[in-house]
């Protein structure tokens, strides 16, 4: 190791990391962490860096020391000083569980603990027939560890005694857990916090971290030099997830255990002796530190923060044919994306915002970037306008400290396979035909579209500028023999009525005719002030979407605005759409005002 540089260099490397995790972290669920209890935060592992970056953000938003237990060769490292100064123990230290029993007690510093025991780095979690969970690791399964619920369960067991006055040897009991005088117990009960850590997106490549740890490090292996990877992209290119989740209470377990010995004992709180020596709690922890754990558990695995690539994982892994088409493929993952939304799951960004692009014929971002990652791999290939799935790439499974750069869609997916309502979700719209699956699409769309103005209108209930509903409302002129759609587009500040007369004439040509509303249109002026012309554009983008699901050939008439957003469309790759008519469209604006 370059050591003078490594020492030169720590300092830049840390405020760096800080700088750009400032940038990439979102925490939700804030409101779930007890204010006044002794807590145990307990999370999923999946980076060595969570070790220093969960503790640090949570400190940040609490103002409390957050505690971790960390490998012992961490603290040789650089890293060293900084767990040092957050409050990490070593996995060696002598006294690391009185310690850690002591904080817990006192409630002047909290503890965060990866029940996993060690980074999962191919998240293969199974649920156990006795509804535990356990870790799948080069073909060795474990299960999940339940020190952490050793720590609740004694800290609030121990508390208990101190509150019933059961400790006979208060000087004892204080020196064995480091309490400068028992009074200094918390009369808080202790709370477990679950935390769901996740990162959107996971990708691989060389980034500037490793270049760095090359120059500073003399013959990095392999184990090194495949985490720096996942975790330098993971810090500079994905955003940090961590979702917190709501406490488990240890209270109603620990104080009916002492009612119940009580009983059991003859004792009351009348007679019992006060200096009765406090309970040995081995077997009433052992009986519930399962229990505990699994509960805790449940609530972390099922509450991943559901992102774009589990659900394409998931649909490639769901779907029950080799080769899909491709616009198939897009449509049941939107499907599902938006089942997600209505649901009670978690999900990310990257499956809201914009996703009406993944259907409507361009490019959607989330969606080329895993694709790219498919094809990598060679999970998928592509056939004109097919996807040919090779679904035994995609479940190879390689080794703990290979997966993630080999075959990330196998860890994406393995996230979210514990997960009983997505997988049951995806299972049932992969099975259904691409005839169903149009079919449904274009009820949601349509549905969508209504519920839409729907809510514009109510949200301007009050404003004496209201239109009546008919205004705005979209409607449909449908000829049953017909082949041909023309989806006419209404104008800036107008409504779908401003296309009616041209509508009736082309119905009456026998050519179909749809009419869409552009959002913030058809409702009262004050709808307009929060809305961009890419709101237009998505409208637009459904109405094509929805015409294109049912005719042979669609055709885009705009009037003024609605020309130039026809105009826009003519990108798509939309094999139905055969032409574009624009009426009055602005190809120039003269007004010194517009440049302004």
């Amino acid at each position: 190791m370059k050591k003078n540089f490594l020492i030169d260099s720590s300092g830049y490397v840390l405020k760096l990391l800080q700088k750009i995790l400032d940038t990439n972290i979102e925490i939700q669920g804030l409101h779930n962490i007890p204010k006044d209890n002794p807590r145990i935060f307990v999370a999923n592992h999946f980076t060595r860096m969570e070790a220093l970056v969960v503790p640090y953000w949570l400190y940040h938003k609490t103002n409390k020391k957050v505690g971790v237990i960390a490998d012992d060769s961490i603290f040789i490292s650089f890293f060293g000083d900084l767990l040092k100064k957050i409050g990490a123990l070593s996995k060696s230290h002598p006294h690391r569980d009185n310690i850690i029993m002591g904080d817990i007690l006192q409630g002047k510093k909290d503890w965060l603990i990866f029940p996993e025991g060690l980074m999962v780095k191919g998240k293969r979690i199974i649920k156990e027939e006795d509804e535990h969970y356990s870790v799948k690791i080069d073909g060795v399964t474990k299960k999940v560890f339940t020190g952490a619920a050793y720590f609740g369960l004694n800290s609030q067991l121990l508390r208990e005694d101190y509150l019933h006055d059961k400790i006979s040897d208060k000087e004892r009991f204080a020196k064995k857990y480091f309490l400068n005088n028992i009074t200094d117990i918390n009369k808080n009960e202790t709370m477990m916090v679950p935390i769901n850590i996740s990162y959107s997106p996971i990708r691989t490549g060389n980034n500037f971290l490793v270049d760095i740890a090359k120059k500073l490090i003399d013959n990095l292996n392999d184990v090194l030099l495949e985490e720096l990877e996942i975790e330098g992209n993971i810090i500079l290119n994905s955003k940090i997830i961590i979702q917190i989740l709501e406490p488990v209470s240890l209270k109603n377990i620990t104080e009916n255990i002492h009612i119940l010995h009580d009983c059991d004992t003859g004792h009351n709180h009348n007679n019992h002796n006060k200096h009765h020596k406090h309970h040995n709690h081995t077997d009433i922890i052992n009986k519930y530190r399962r229990v505990l754990t699994n509960d805790f558990m449940k609530k972390i695995y099922e509450n991943t923060t559901i992102r774009f690539d589990h659900i394409f994982a998931l649909v490639l892994y769901f779907t029950t044919i080799d080769i899909i088409s491709k616009e198939h493929f897009k449509r049941l993952i939107y499907i599902v994306s938006k089942e997600i939304k209505d649901s009670k799951l978690f999900y990310d960004s990257d499956i809201d915002t914009d996703i009406i692009e993944l259907i409507s014929y361009e490019k959607f971002e989330p969606f080329e970037d895993v694709m790219s990652v498919a094809i990598k791999d060679g999970i998928i290939i592509e056939a004109d306008d097919h996807y040919i799935i090779n679904k035994d790439n995609l479940l190879e499974g390689y080794t703990h400290h290979t997966i993630r750069l080999k075959n990330i869609l196998k860890v994406v997916l393995n996230e979210v396979l514990i997960i009983d309502d997505i997988v049951n979700l995806v299972q049932s719209y992969s099975s259904l035909s691409e005839q169903n699956i149009n079919f449904i699409l274009s009820k949601k769309l349509m549905d969508e579209e209504m519920d839409e103005y729907k809510t514009d209108r109510e949200a301007f209930s009050d404003d004496e500028d209201l239109k009546h509903i008919d205004i705005g409302k979209p409607y449909f002129f449908d000829k049953t023999d017909s082949k041909t759609v023309v989806v006419a587009i209404h104008g800036f500040s107008s409504a779908p009525t401003e296309v009616h007369e041209l509508a009736t004439y082309l119905h009456d040509k026998n050519i179909s005719v749809y009419a869409p509303r552009l959002k913030g249109h058809g409702t009262t002026p004050l709808d307009l002030q929060n809305v961009s012309w890419k709101q237009w554009y998505d409208s637009l983008s459904r109405a094509i979407i929805i015409a294109s699901l049912k005719y042979e050939n669609v055709y885009v008439a705009g009037f003024s605005a609605g020309g130039l957003l026809a105009l826009l469309s003519s990108q798509k790759q939309c094999p139905q759409l055969k032409g574009i008519v624009c009426i009055n469209a602005a190809l120039k604006l003269k007004d010194l005002r517009v440049k302004a």
